[in-house]
Parts: C-alpha cells; structure tokens; sequence
C-alpha cells in the first residue's frame, strides 16, 4: 500500500483554510492526508466539520489512512474521562474517513512522573482498543526524545510488557535525535510498526539534513513494511510541500523495488 501522505503540520496550519490545505496537498501529488483532531484543523469538532472535511477528501480525491489524536492528555492522570471523550470524536471521524491508523503522540506530563504517565497511559489505550478493534482501526504510538517514549526501544518494551496489541509510528526526525541505526530499528520494531513520519533532520522537509533515509528505507524493504508515509515537517517555503511529496515517493520506490 504506502500511500504517500501529507500531515497539516507547522507551518501549514493557521496558515491556509482546510479547503486551500486540500487543494494545495491534491496538486501537489499526494495520495491522501493525515487528519489532525483538532480545532486548529476541524474547527469546533461537529458533525458539521468533520463532514465538511470529508467532503473535501472526496473532491480532492484524498485518502485518510491516518488520524492524529489531537487533544494530548492520555497520559495525564487527571485527564482520563476528557482523554476518552476526545476519542469518541477521533473514532468518529475515523470512521468517517474509513482510516487505519489514529497516531498518538505520547506527550510528557507535568502532572505525573514518566512511571505514572505510562500506567495512564496503557489504561486508557485498554478502553480504547475494543471499539477500535472493532472497526478495523490500529492505535500508533509516537515515541520522541524527552517523552514518556524516549525512543523506539522504549516503545517496543511497552508493547510487550503490557501486552496491548498497539503500534509505534516511527518518525524519521525523532530517530535521527536518538542516534539510532535506521535498519536495525526498522527490523527491531517490524511486528509493532503502524506508520512513518518523515522528516529532514532538522524537522525541515524531508531528504534535508543528513538522516540516511536509504539506509531506513533498506530496512523497511527488508521488513515488509506496507503503511502509510506521512509527510510531517515544519514547512517554511510552499514549494517545498510538492517537492517533499516528489522526495517520499521516490523513498517508497526504494522501498518496493
């Protein structure tokens, strides 16, 4: 599959109506968009906005394999009730869009320690899972520097310590900040992986910077990995969104060939 998908990130949103964000990710050649829950994105949140973002998928011939979990509390003890009614809205519109994916970034906390933080965490993804589950939905888990998550190890270790059948998205700007060697964590997080974020390793456009993105995609090619590329970066000049798209594809080449 790997579709080649663009997120409304920094730089894009608040900069551009969600209509002009459509028709500027459709002509520049992507195949769908990440949706992010959010009122920067999805305005209020109503039925109203949500359809009219469908609407818009459609005109623009865009698929939304993957929905951003926008309100970033589920790690906040406090938070478990509003976590759970915010993703009775991420489960609707990504239902609406038919989507694989709802990322979730494992934000830091200032109200509990990281121990604390992952123990809410993995209660609230147990909450979420069933209906999930039930409409062919995967929950990915971001890890970044810094985070409950620091790092892809981190990531895997929660999986299989708390048995949650859940998934890691693998940012390429986060994996640069860890150091890592792209192939061996491409093959350590091959049963667990959901999406890729790609990004320069400066968090400018991807293929900026010096992450090794043939090396990271050697190891993806090795491990199968057939999800969704995800366009995610601070964008500065509009041209660099349809040259980001140009860049991605010819990575999923690399890929598939």
């Amino acid at each position: 599959m790997l579709p080649v998908c663009y997120d409304p990130y920094a730089g894009t949103l608040g900069r551009w109506t969600r209509a002009e964000i459509f028709n500027l990710v459709a002509e520049a050649g992507y195949e769908g968009i990440n949706i992010p829950v959010n009122a920067a994105f999805l305005g209020e949140l109503s039925a109203a906005e949500i359809t009219d973002a469908i609407n818009l998928a459609e005109q623009y011939n865009l698929i939304a394999p993957t929905i951003g979990f926008g309100n970033h509390i589920l790690t906040t003890p406090a938070k478990k009730d509003e976590a759970l009614k915010h993703f009775e809205i991420v489960l609707e519109v990504a239902r609406g869009f038919e989507a694989d994916v709802i990322g979730v970034w494992v934000n830091p906390s200032a109200e509990a320690s990281r121990e604390e933080s992952l123990e809410t965490l993995a209660e609230n993804l147990s909450r979420m899972l069933e209906p999930c589950q039930e409409n062919g939905l995967k929950i990915a888990l971001e890890f970044e520097k810094g985070c409950p998550l620091d790092n892809y190890r981190e990531g895997v270790a929660f999986i299989e310590e708390t048995g949650l059948p859940v998934y890691l998205t693998c940012d390429t700007y986060h994996l640069f900040n860890d150091g890592a060697e792209p192939r061996a964590a491409a093959h350590a997080m091959k049963a667990c992986l959901g999406d890729v974020h790609l990004s320069g390793s400066n968090r400018g456009e991807p293929g900026g910077g010096v992450f090794d993105f043939e090396t990271f995609a050697r190891g993806l090619k090795e491990i199968g990995f057939a999800g969704p590329l995800v366009v995610q970066y601070k964008m500065e000049d509009v041209a660099s969104i349809k040259r980001s798209c140009e860049f991605t594809k010819k990575f999923r080449a690399m890929i598939q060939k």
